[in-house]
This record gives structure tokens, C-alpha cells and sequence, in this order.
């Protein structure tokens, strides 16, 4: 037994022994893991802070708008990092700053966008393109990535204004305004967007919220004078001329312009200084010989006050104008008749009744897309608006969102046709309003 126990004890400690040695064995191992996955890691971050510290130049060369340079990083980045993504991103928005926007819309469309900028930029280059219902959905997914971004809100109102849908531009605006240091922009839009949907009291209101808050106009992305003739102009529309005077006169000396001198001669008539109307409407002629509602205001006082002849001479220089509206058109068939030519009467007689008649469809379709800017007959309209500017890639997009189940008609099918050659576009007239 003693033996035995004996011989036992020493196998033991021999296997103690082999056990210490594997352990150290296994330490140093352990070790020299830890130290490799340490240094390997040490390499990753290294390389990482580098790729980061190459595009962060690359991004301040572009931010400075030193292309070449930017290029040139760009090129050696590549080949040294081939199978970043993040490279698609700079050529794309590389081209953007080139001028290039229909190049990096490419781009993106082949590869697509690795961050929220490349989905900005590939916004901005369809807004370039005009291309406003493909530039609408990435801005807004880009918003959902940085959703205070101002000039994403902004770009995304501009893109809902071009395609009349202002309901949603005036939620965009509401937004602006409430995010700090912006309530000024946010009501300027606010207060644009409401004259738009023909909301004159409400726009006042919000032009009154820009002036107060920033009583220097300094914070303004529009010229502070456009702004004061726009806040002036719907004060007179309003009947308000006593408190748009001021404002009006202001934008002119900022800078004169003919909307603000035609508004405030407009606000002096209804004040009864026709003297002063006057003035400012041949102002308004020396900076626009062009200006339809300057030389209307002159012919008619002209025509009022028995000089038929210089009211004519007035209005002779817009004849031939496509600008023409039922008023002027009007007032030649009054002139003509006071002269005693009544051919030339009769002319413009009918030239005032198919005027009135294009106005009144023209009325009819701007509510249409103001009360019910979804429905068939809205995205019809928004189409032949696109079409009439020459933004055919727009009408043809608007175009296919039609249903192929909602009712067809003929002015639809004539239309389309016309947008697929480029061609020449059914008269708006022909639009079945009663549909509607």
C-alpha cells in the first residue's frame, strides 16, 4: 500500500510539473495574442484616422471650391482605399460644383448615396436639373436623417411650391419658423407661401412677424426691397394703402424697382393723390418700358382726365405683348371707341372677351390645385404648367403618375402626345372645367 502510495505521490508531481509548464506555455501565448490583437488594431485605428483625415481634406478642398486639388486627392484616395463607397459620394459632388448637375445625378442614380450630404447633393442636382418631383422624395428622406437641416426644409418647400402643392410647403414653413434662429426665414416663407393660396390677410400677418423680428431686414435670403414691395403690394391689394405708403417707398430707396413704384402709385391712387400716382408709374416705366401695369395705370388716368391720344401713346408698346390682361386689353376697346375706330374696337373687344374667358379657367384651375392638389385633374394641370415652361422631362413624369384606370379624355390624349414630340399644346381652353 505504502508503495503504491508512494508511486502515486510522485506521479502527481510530475503531472503538477507538466501542468506548470503548459500554463506558462499557455500564458505567454495568451500574451503574445493579446499584444498582435493590440497591434493589429492599433493599425486599424491608424489606417481608419487616416481615411477619415484624407476625406476630411478632400471635403475642405471642396468646401473652398479648389476642384483640381480636390481631384487630385480624391484620385490618390482611390487608390490607395478601392473599395470605399465614400469616393462615389466626392466624384459625384465634385461634378455638382462643376456644373455638372445632369453628371452627378448619374452618379448617384448608378451607385446611389453612402450619407445624408450625397443624398443632399443628389437633391440639389435634380433642383438644377429642375427636376422637382425626383429631387422631392431623396430631400425628404435626407430630412429624415437630419430633420433641422435649414436648407433641406427650404429646398424641399421650393420643390412642393414648383409642383403646387402648397399645403405642403406652408407645413415646411410652419417647421422653419420654429426651429431657433430661423423664425425670421420661417415666416417670410410663411407669409410667400399664403399669398400663393391667395390667403392675403394671413400673408400680411406673417410679413408683419418678419418686420418685427428683424426690423433691419438683415436675416433676409430675398433683397429687403423685394420683400417690402411684396409686404406693400398685398397691403394695396388689400385696400390697405394708408399703412403700405411707408413700406413702398422704403423699398425704393433701398432700391428702386418697378412692382414697388407701380404698387405705391397704385396705393396713391386709392388715397387720392393722383399727382403722386403718376410720378411713380412713369418711374415705373423708366426702369421697365414693359411695365403692363404702369402703363395701364397712365392710360387710364390719361383716358379719364380727356387726353385719349397721349393714353394711347401709353398703351401702344404692349400691343403685341403675350403679358396682355383683360384690363389693358379694355382699355384699348375704350380708346378705339373714344376715337371713333370701330374696327379697331371691335378687335379689341374680342381680344378682352377670350382674355376674360382664359382668366376665368386660369382662376378655376388655380383652385383646383389649391382645394384638391391630389385629384386626377390637378396632376393634368400640374403637367401642362411644366410643359408650358418647357420643363418636358417634369410633364412627362407628372404625366405617368397617372392612374391607367381614371377616366381618359381628349385634351389628356392630345396632351400627352404633345409631350411626347415636344410639341405644340392643346389651348388650355379645351380643359373640361366642368369636370372639376
Amino acid at each position: 500500500m505504502t508503495g503504491l502510495l508512494r508511486e502515486n505521490i510522485g506521479s502527481a508531481r510530475a503531472d503538477d510539473h507538466v501542468s506548470r509548464r503548459f500554463r506558462r506555455s499557455l500564458t505567454r501565448w495568451g500574451a503574445l495574442f493579446v499584444i498582435a490583437i493590440a497591434v493589429v488594431s492599433g493599425v486599424l485605428v491608424s489606417m481608419a484616422r487616416r481615411q477619415e483625415q484624407a476625406l476630411a481634406a478632400v471635403e475642405r478642398l471642396l468646401a473652398a471650391g479648389d476642384l483640381p486639388a480636390a481631384s487630385r486627392e480624391v484620385a490618390a484616395y482611390q487608390r490607395e482605399y478601392p473599395d470605399d463607397s465614400r469616393v462615389i459620394g466626392l466624384r459625384a459632388r465634385m461634378l455638382l460644383k462643376a456644373g455638372k448637375p445632369r453628371e452627378a445625378a448619374q452618379f448617384f442614380e448608378r451607385y446611389g448615396a453612402a450619407s445624408a450630404v450625397d443624398l443632399h447633393a443628389w437633391a440639389q442636382a435634380c433642383m438644377m436639373q429642375s427636376q422637382w418631383s425626383l429631387a422631392a422624395p431623396i430631400l425628404t428622406r435626407f430630412l429624415q436623417l437630419a430633420p433641422q437641416d435649414t436648407n433641406g426644409l427650404y429646398e424641399l418647400m421650393v420643390c412642393n411650391i414648383r409642383m403646387s402643392r402648397l399645403t405642403e410647403a406652408l407645413e415646411l414653413a410652419e417647421q422653419l419658423a420654429q426651429l431657433p434662429g430661423q423664425e425670421v426665414l420661417g415666416h417670410l416663407y410663411l407669409g410667400t407661401v399664403q399669398n400663393d393660396l391667395k390667403n392675403e390677410e394671413q400673408a400680411v400677418a406673417e410679413f408683419g412677424q418678419v418686420l418685427r423680428l428683424d426690423p433691419e431686414l438683415r436675416k433676409l435670403t430675398v433683397p429687403a426691397e423685394d420683400f417690402l414691395s411684396e409686404y406693400g403690394g398685398t397691403l394695396v391689394s388689400l385696400g390697405r394703402s394708408d399703412e403700405a405708403v411707408s413700406l413702398l417707398q422704403r423699398s425704393l430707396e433701398t432700391r428702386p424697382t418697378p412692382a414697388a413704384a407701380v404698387s405705391l402709385g397704385q396705393a396713391q391712387l386709392q388715397l387720392g393723390d393722383t399727382q403722386q400716382a403718376v410720378a411713380n408709374w412713369k418711374l415705373a416705366v423708366e426702369l421697365d418700358a414693359q411695365s403692363h401695369r404702369a402703363r395701364e395705370g397712365l392710360a387710364d388716368v390719361a383716358l379719364r382726365e380727356g387726353h385719349v391720344q397721349a393714353a394711347l401713346e401709353w398703351l401702344q408698346p404692349l400691343e403685341e405683348s403675350p403679358k396682355l390682361e383683360p384690363a389693358t386689353t379694355y382699355l384699348f376697346q375704350r380708346i378705339y371707341q373714344r376715337l371713333g375706330e370701330s374696327s379697331q374696337a371691335a378687335i379689341w373687344q374680342t381680344r378682352t372677351a377670350e382674355l376674360r374667358q382664359q382668366r376665368e379657367i386660369e382662376s378655376a384651375v388655380d383652385r383646383l390645385l389649391i382645394e384638391a392638389p391630389s385629384s386626377y385633374w390637378a396632376q393634368v394641370v400640374r403637367a401642362y404648367r411644366f410643359a408650358e415652361t418647357g420643363n418636358w422631362s417634369e410633364a412627362h413624369g407628372t404625366l405617368q403618375q397617372l392612374r391607367d384606370a381614371d377616366p381618359q379624355h381628349a385634351f389628356v390624349e392630345q396632351f400627352r402626345s404633345a409631350v411626347r414630340t415636344r410639341g405644340t399644346l392643346p389651348p388650355l381652353k379645351e380643359i373640361p372645367i366642368r369636370s372639376f
